[in-house]
């Protein structure tokens, strides 16, 4: 076996790449050689600059994020919204405003600690259907932070369609991101960062904006499905064809497609999500391999069985117990 030989670091390198805020890379080490970066052989994500990847190198993050529009729609007087008794919760019997506040306790925890590590200006508008007022002051008193802004808006149309038309009627004062999501989520605490550094690096490669949904639906297995394979942030995303409605997406596209967005609450669709799918015959959508958030209301939530030690963490901390 012949004798490895070392490449030193040149100090004269390193100052160069100081002064001008550069990266490159160690061929010996693997490390990124920059003095204001410590990655010990890893990918690297600098949000809205540039990421990475060992096996790709450096991308410049040319889609910048601006700012992100959250619309969450809740109704805590309903189950499950126009729904067959057939779909039964995951977890059974369980109080719809229990539910509503795990999912919500996970949302802010993932985006705290997002906000921890990077900055950016996020709207959280939550939309009520016929919620009374003391449990939007339990939510109120639950999201309390300095870190993002929060909005309660009540819904000027009773039932799904007339939420989700008032999450559309909201993003017309959005700047950038949107994400529209739904009462029964689940989020793992690294979802935002994984959602946001993703939309920006495949953007960038893709050279469009995109669809992201955070979750990686069973039915997405079901049968023949011919898709595409990128890297995001620490998850793979695949092309798909549909969604439900917890989805992301940019204000540019929702010009593009308001007739189409809108419609999924104008109208009834077969699926509900039809106009949107009707979409992504001509717009991308992406969805993890594996889901970032879990959907509580399916009978089962996603493919992987990490859901559960999640829920129960988030309703331990709601309903009290060790």
């Amino acid at each position: 076996m012949f004798k490895r030989k070392l490449i030193k670091i040149n100090k004269l390198k390193r100052l160069f790449l100081k002064i001008f805020n550069l990266h490159a890379i160690d061929k010996e080490s693997f490390n990124i050689i920059n003095p204001y970066v410590e990655n010990e052989g890893q990918n690297h994500f600098d949000f809205n600059k540039k990421s990475y990847i060992l096996s790709n190198g450096f991308l410049d993050l040319k889609r910048k994020i601006k700012s992100l529009d959250i619309y969450l729609r809740y109704t805590p007087s309903v189950a499950l919204w126009n729904s067959q008794s057939s779909w039964k919760r995951i977890i059974p019997n369980i109080d719809k405003k229990i539910l509503i506040k795990c999912c919500v306790l996970s949302l802010k925890k993932s985006l705290m600690d997002f906000l921890k590590k990077n900055r950016l200006e996020i709207n959280l508008n939550l939309i009520n259907d016929e919620s009374d007022i003391d449990f939007n002051n339990e939510l109120k008193n639950l999201l309390k932070n300095d870190k993002f802004n929060i909005r309660f808006i009540s819904s000027k149309i009773k039932d799904n369609h007339g939420s989700y038309l008032e999450c559309c009627d909201g993003c017309e004062t959005a700047e950038d991101l949107i994400f529209f999501i739904e009462d029964d989520y689940l989020f793992k605490e690294n979802a935002i960062e994984e959602l946001l550094i993703t939309y920006s690096r495949l953007s960038t490669l893709l050279e469009k904006d995109i669809f992201l949904c955070p979750t990686d639906y069973p039915f997405y297995y079901d049968g023949i499905y011919n898709t595409s394979l990128f890297i995001g942030k620490d998850y793979r995303w695949r092309h798909v064809k549909e969604c439900l409605l917890t989805f992301l997406f940019s204000k540019k596209l929702f010009n593009e497609h308001k007739k189409n967005i809108r419609l999924v609450g104008e109208q009834n669709n077969e699926p509900f999500e039809k106009p949107l799918h009707d979409i992504f015959k001509k717009e991308i959508c992406l969805s993890p391999v594996s889901s970032v958030a879990y959907h509580i209301s399916r009978t089962v939530p996603g493919i992987e069985s990490d859901w559960l030690e999640l829920w129960n963490k988030n309703y331990k901390e709601i309903n009290g117990g060790p």
